[in-house]
């Protein structure tokens, strides 16, 4: 072997030990930091079996997760990639991670007063899938909510997307939160069963058929379309008949809220009905159904 493949394969070697080192290094300091700031929130746990950094896609993994938020929020995920966050504010101004196979159970604690329809529509669990990427201007104090998807197999998919203005994140107050604004906002929805489950579930609240419930949803959302009609509000006729197309034909629907000017949510508790909203927020609902309007 000549010099210079000795010299090759001496420096490949040292590389591959740098590398493991660096790697043993950046593990070893992102789980004391992680660790050190976890202990800093009151009423914030986090356990893990694993945690490894890519230094190359600049991701931290975190198997085998289970966390409760200040909140009482109780969760568990196989595994949590997080790609990047602002460690520098108290309420972060930028994070993009997912997780993948996280377990979500239908109790007060997580989901309030949601608890008892999800129990009584035979919901106890969920588990899918959740990715969440956003980004905060404190200057222009906007909320950029690039996406929120959350993927559940048995139930639907659902993709959020869109803006709030008016958010205070460095001082974060329930009394400060009557002055956020909503942008345009974008839901893009499929179903794979969740919309039967709520027909089915509404059909033994009435103690009636599947198929009753259905027509019972069709009349309803009917006539208040056509109070919608006469009161010429064709944003709100129109939304209420792409909600009773989808209910007829569920497959892919796209929910989107573009407002000439950002809403305050203060708005909403101002007597407004549900006609009156759908229009202030120039609500569209699209369905992939071949029915007409």
């Amino acid at each position: 072997m000549s010099r210079l493949w000795k010299f090759l394969l001496s420096f490949v070697i040292f590389i591959a030990v740098c590398c493991a080192g660096l790697m043993w290094f950046v593990n070893f300091e992102v789980k004391k930091g992680l660790d050190s700031a976890v202990a800093e929130v009151e009423g914030l746990t986090l356990t893990y079996t694993d945690l490894s950094v890519s230094i190359w896609d600049r991701c931290l993994s975190l198997e085998n997760v289970e966390t409760t938020l200040p909140q009482g929020l109780h969760l568990t995920a196989e595994e949590v990639r997080i790609f990047s966050f602002d460690q520098f504010n108290h309420v972060p101004h930028y994070i993009t991670t997912e997780a993948t196979g996280v377990i979500f159970d239908m109790i007060p604690v997580n989901v309030g007063n949601w608890s008892m329809p999800m129990q009584s529509l035979n919901i106890p669990t969920v588990k899918g899938d959740i990715s969440l990427d956003y980004r905060y201007d404190p200057e222009t104090m906007t909320l950029d909510l690039k996406t929120l998807t959350v993927k559940v197999p048995e139930l639907g998919d659902a993709e959020l997307s869109g803006l709030i203005d008016k958010l205070d994140l460095q001082l974060l107050r329930v009394e400060k939160l009557f002055g956020l604004r909503i942008g345009k906002m974008n839901l893009a929805f499929t179903n794979h069963s969740i919309v039967d489950t709520l027909i089915q579930g509404l059909a033994r609240g009435l103690n009636i058929s599947a198929g009753d419930a259905l027509t019972q949803i069709n009349a309803e959302l009917t006539a208040m379309a056509e109070y919608a009609g006469r009161d010429e509000n064709q944003v709100a006729e129109n939304a209420l008949r792409g909600l009773r197309r989808y209910f007829n034909d569920p497959g892919s629907v796209t929910v989107t809220a573009n407002p000439v000017e950002p809403v305050p949510v203060l708005y909403f508790f101002m007597g407004r009905d549900i006609y009156d909203n759908l229009r202030l927020l120039n609500v569209e609902i699209k369905t992939d159904s071949s029915e007409d309007i």
